[in-house]
């Protein structure tokens, strides 16, 4: 499993194999007139026969295909042919031929810069088509330049960029995502634009570079572009550690550090001035907002305050709290009890067109939700619920009760709102309406909302500003909004912070204590609420089959090592994926790999592997996927995106039951349902001794190990949600020195700086641009 260097490869396309939403399978020639398969990754991929990319990626070896060249995510440019390849590329374009392509390829000497850049006209590209067929060759040449035409922007920005030294084909193919084809005069007019797609430090001095180049603009280094570039930079950086403003006291000495310049009260004036005057700071109290989020943030708050507000009605009658509670009573007599604080909560909401419903894990939150959605629905409503990963999404409709054919699941918030963009496109079910199909299915059916729809959202604290956003902004006036989570979960791992705040606001929440999942006697719920209060608590030594929390103390560079030997202990990965869970904080990291995820997956591999040789020498088999994963039967995988046809959700996790060397094929088991998977859908298969805790946010199991290691997301929501993602039993292994580190660092959502924390209680505000 040693990772190996990524190469380069030039390769013409000349014929799709295989092309799916996230992957796309081709045949290709080299600049060496090599043939080549090549596996490539990445959803806004889509080659075509013809086209030359440069692709970096690594050589896998494929028992059924041979060697095959595998591209990394967003590691595809597309080139200008040149050479040998512009043959073929030419007799893409319909009538020309082989020989009319060959004739023009060998006119331009294999290069195509003359007909982008005007040297080579119209009428001389006829001419050299075909001179005894004017008519024919002039309606060919048309079609050449047209064809130069649609990509000539993006082929002009792939050149300036290579020119400046850009050649790393993900940020390339990240700046034509952004800016699109006529990238380039934005770019040559301001290449400080760059900031988001590159780093600063090879922003800066390309961009000083053309600043210098043009003249007459004084000192390039303190000019207002590179200034307004900079505390572009300063804002991306707070973005993306899930900030959404800056503190006053802190602006002017990061501008400084990004500029190279010695940090002063009058360059803090002066970046405050041109910040202003280019729109590049909302000013807030004591902190500096980035504009793009100020905008989105101020949207979600005059949103709110009219749905908590009461000014958007519901087309839902909602009866007198008499009558709700005996409406309620009728629906509990269909199915579980509920403790007197859950039906609290569910006629709470069923009042509220703005709702939080929190607690800790193993509350009831989920069996909360089934009780309002059933209410609601007996009221005459209609229920749309969502989670932001489709495991949350699964758990969600099961709990719900919405598991049946026919009835309609939870879905994740992307699906979801692509969902809603093919409603405003005429469809009605997932893969448009079939003439053969008898009548509507409503498994199938596109997610809807009305002004009687109660959505409901999941998992609530993952969900970012930008996320948040695009859902409030789908929903139509009347639907209404309940938001689940435990606000001492991890926080979202995009930027900003709603749950964590709207929470905290007693008008329109509804929180649960009892703990239901962990039985008192595991102790899990106890040490929970010490580790919610940032309290080290005291913890008995590890013993094999203890029940509760205990500790196996490790000095660091052990802790992988003594993780497979609790494993080992507690019987190993068994086909019940709800058994044992491990978890890190860390999925890699190459200069102490130690307790990561990567790492601990490599070893309890091995360790597998060895016993499978131990019990039957010279027979185990097993299949080479992506990203150094080789998976034998038996072992522990995740399936790492959603694929309905399957019956897969991002973050299903199951086990091997056969491979196929021969024919490079996995079959998994998956929550009762067997599954084949070949080449490109292992892609999306990794393994499963340990995940990060992110991934394991909504699942459960009755044994949780955790590998306690130095890592700065390491605090006290990350062991909070640790712990309580186990049912009987929590091992943590590792120092105490990392225990104490971990729970010395403030919450995570407590160290997010936003420039909004959603206060429903004063007036509606006007749009930022109006205030």
């Amino acid at each position: 499993m040693t990772t190996q260097p990524v190469q380069h490869l030039t390769v013409q396309v000349t014929s799709i194999v295989w092309a799916g939403d996230r992957a796309t399978i081709f045949s290709g020639i080299t600049t060496g007139r090599e043939s080549v398969r090549v596996v490539a990754k990445g959803e806004a991929f889509h080659p075509v026969d013809g086209e030359v990319y440069r692709i970096e990626g690594q050589w896998h070896e494929s028992v059924r295909h041979g060697l095959q060249f595998y591209g990394r995510p967003d590691g595809f440019v597309r080139l200008m042919p040149s050479g040998k390849l512009v043959v073929p590329w030419l007799q893409v374009v319909g009538g020309l031929g082989p020989a009319r392509a060959k004739r023009i390829a060998q006119a331009l000497r294999g290069r195509l810069d003359g007909l982008l850049d005007g040297s080579v006209t119209l009428e001389q590209l006829t001419e050299i088509i075909d001179p005894e067929r004017p008519n024919l060759a002039a309606r060919l040449a048309v079609a050449v330049f047209r064809t130069l035409a649609e990509t000539k922007g993006e082929y002009e920005t792939v050149r300036w960029l290579e020119e400046q030294g850009v050649e790393d084909g993900g940020t390339v193919r990240r700046i034509l995502r952004l800016f699109g084809p006529e990238a380039l005069p934005l770019l040559q007019r301001n290449p400080y634009v760059l900031s988001g797609p590159l780093p600063w430090s090879k922003v800066d001095p390309l961009a000083l570079r053309i600043l210098k180049a043009r003249g007459g603009i004084g000192d390039a280094h303190t000019h207002p572009t590179r200034i307004v570039g900079a505390i572009d930079a300063v804002m991306l950086d707070a973005i993306r550690e899930g900030d959404t403003a800056v503190h006053r006291s802190v602006l002017g000495s990061r501008v400084a550090k990004k500029l190279g310049l010695d940090a002063e009260m009058e360059l803090d004036e002066e970046v405050v001035r041109v910040g202003m005057a280019n729109h590049a700071l909302i000013e807030s109290g004591d902190l500096w907002r980035s504009p793009g989020c100020a905008v989105l943030e101020e949207d979600l708050l005059v949103r709110f305050r009219r749905l908590a507000g009461g000014r958007e009605r519901t087309g839902v009658k909602i009866p007198s709290a008499v009558d709700l509670r005996r409406l309620l009573a009728m629906v509990e007599n269909r199915g579980r009890s509920l403790h007197p604080e859950q039906r609290d909560a569910v006629l709470a909401v069923m009042g509220r067109p703005l709702a939080c419903l929190t607690g800790g894990a193993g509350t009831g939150k989920t069996a909360t939700c089934r009780a309002i959605v059933d209410l609601w629905e007996h009221l005459g409503g209609h229920v749309q619920m969502a989670a932001l990963s489709g495991k949350a999404a699964l758990r969600l409709t099961e709990g719900t009760g919405r598991s049946e054919p026919g009835q309609s699941p939870a879905v994740t918030i992307h699906r979801l709102i692509l969902g809603l963009e093919k409603r405003v496109d005429g469809q009605t079910q997932w893969g448009g309406t079939s003439q053969r199909q008898a009548a509507p299915d409503a498994g199938r059916e596109l997610p809807l909302l009305t002004n009687r729809t109660l959505l409901v959202i999941d998992e609530a604290s993952m969900v970012d500003l930008s996320q948040m956003h695009r859902l409030v902004d789908a929903m139509p006036q009347g639907c209404r909004l309940l938001l689940v989570g435990d606000a001492f979960q991890l926080p979202p791992v995009g930027f900003g912070l709603i749950f964590h705040h709207l929470v905290e606001q007693r008008g329109i929440t509804s929180r649960l204590e009892t703990v239901h999942r962990q039985s008192d006697g595991s102790g899990i719920p106890a040490i929970s609420r010490e580790v919610r209060g940032s309290r080290i608590p005291v913890l008995p030594a590890y013993q094999p089959g203890r029940p509760g929390v205990s500790f196996l103390v490790v000095e660091p560079g052990e802790v992988s090592e003594s993780v497979e030997r609790v494993v080992a202990d507690l019987g190993r990965h068994g086909p019940d994926s709800t058994g044992l869970m491990v978890l890190s904080a860390v999925n890699s990291r190459a200069a102490a790999p130690d307790g990561t995820v990567r790492h601990l997956n490599h070893r309890l591999h091995s360790a597998h592997v060895a016993s499978l040789e131990a019990a039957d020498p010279g027979k185990v088999e097993s299949v080479r996927g992506y990203m150094g994963n080789e998976f034998c039967v038996g072992e522990p995988v995740t399936f790492l995106r959603n694929d309905y046809e399957k019956g897969l959700r991002n973050g299903s996790l199951g086990h091997v039951t056969a491979v196929d060397e021969d024919l490079g094929t996995v079959t998994c088991e998956f929550d009762g349902e067997t599954v084949t998977l070949t080449d490109k859908d292992l892609f999306d298969l990794a393994l499963a001794y340990a995940v990060s805790c992110h991934r394991a946010q909504g699942s459960q199991a009755r044994t949780v190990v955790v590998a306690l290691i130095e890592a700065r997301n390491m605090d006290p929501t990350w062991v909070y949600t640790a712990l309580t993602r186990a049912e009987e039993a929590v091992v943590l292994v590792g120092s105490e020195e990392a225990l104490k580190a971990a729970m010395s660092r403030p919450p995570a959502h407590a160290r997010r700086m936003v420039g909004c924390t959603f206060d429903l209680s004063l007036p509606d505000v006007q749009a930022l641009d109006q205030a």
